[in-house]
């Protein structure tokens, strides 16, 4: 058997811009993410016959193929069945998957799977493709699923781990870690689900193709958003947290004109409930419209605003930042 784990993630500053061909408008800013342990999870087991069984924990779907060649074009699993088209195993399977984090919460649930699937089915195949090259068939084999151009930073957050600035440039997309006491950056911040899953294709692409058609509203936010990612990173590197609050809230506040639907009341009404436990900053994960929303505070404070959230109706997730990206392993077979 053949175990994949990948990451999750919260972005903290960039987001949007890590879409081709935006970030090349406005001088390749980075984008900054937190990879964290709410992990996406593959089990592939090979059979001795053509069947394919394909299993999904968290969505409650199982789905039975005699072949490879009898996958369908749509299914409630076609992200799964495209890379198994991909990869071409010369055996059957067995596959079963399973994500921590909630449906639509925003945090890059569906890339990390993506990145927990290329790694085990690479393993598999012994294709040997690097995780660079794995990153690239992610990146489009999602787009092929959600028919919008795919973003970069959620990729790099499931394979590599840590935060890191995913920095674009004119030849290649790189993964740059930054140094942090995670542990200390993990008792400064709270996650919380709205309960309303978000679709961050459809907002993303609403964003993109009014840059496209030279928005001027857009592109002086998406500046904006650029150079406050610039200025973050830079902050980090140097130590200098007192800053980043300001920054992270900053974010939000240009964010959440960029488009209609990015913001709701049921957001809204969570981040003020958490200033007045006292909350520092908050920003919503991904691209708005539901999903998750990520709190900055003061370690004293966070239990607070924890209750606060919860008593008001949002799911707090229990969580940690981590280092690890991802981890494909040999376990012994059922």
């Amino acid at each position: 058997m053949i175990i994949s784990s990948a990451p999750t993630r919260i972005d903290l500053a960039g987001g949007t811009l890590d879409i081709w061909p935006l970030y090349l408008f406005f001088d390749n800013p980075p984008t900054l993410n937190a990879a964290i342990n709410l992990y996406a999870r593959v089990e592939l087991q090979p059979r001795r016959d053509k069947k394919l069984i394909v299993q999904s924990r968290d969505l409650g779907i199982r789905a039975r193929f005699s072949s490879l060649d009898r996958l369908p074009d749509t299914h409630p699993l076609i992200l799964i069945l495209k890379l198994l088209r991909f990869y071409r195993p010369q055996t059957g399977l067995e596959l079963v998957t399973d994500c921590q984090a909630p449906a639509g919460s925003g945090i890059g649930g569906s890339s990390a799977l993506n990145i927990a699937l290329n790694g085990a089915l690479n393993r598999l195949t012994g294709r040997g493709y690097s995780r660079a090259q794995m990153i690239e068939i992610a990146k489009n084999i999602e787009t092929q699923v959600i028919q919008v151009p795919a973003g970069n930073q959620d990729y790099y957050a499931a394979m590599y781990g840590g935060v890191q600035a995913v920095q674009p440039g004119p030849l290649k997309i790189e993964s740059k870690k930054i140094k942090l006491d995670l542990a200390d950056w993990t008792s400064r911040f709270v996650l919380c689900f709205t309960g309303k899953p978000r679709q961050s294709g459809i907002n993303n692409w609403a964003v993109t193709k009014q840059a496209l058609d030279e928005n001027v509203k857009v592109r002086n936010n998406l500046s904006k958003i650029a150079r406050i990612a610039k200025t973050m990173e830079q902050e980090l590197r140097r130590g200098r947290f007192h800053r980043f609050a300001a920054l992270f809230a900053e974010e939000w506040q240009v964010r959440k004109s960029l488009a209609p639907g990015i913001r709701t009341a049921g957001i809204d009404r969570l981040i003020r409930v958490a200033r007045r436990q006292g909350a520092l900053a908050a920003k919503v994960c991904g691209a708005g419209g539901g999903g998750c929303v990520a709190f900055y505070v003061n370690p004293g404070q966070k239990q607070r605003v924890m209750f606060a959230l919860t008593q008001n109706g949002g799911r707090v997730l229990d969580f940690k930042f981590v280092a690890r990206g991802l981890r494909v392993c040999q376990a012994p077979s059922r």
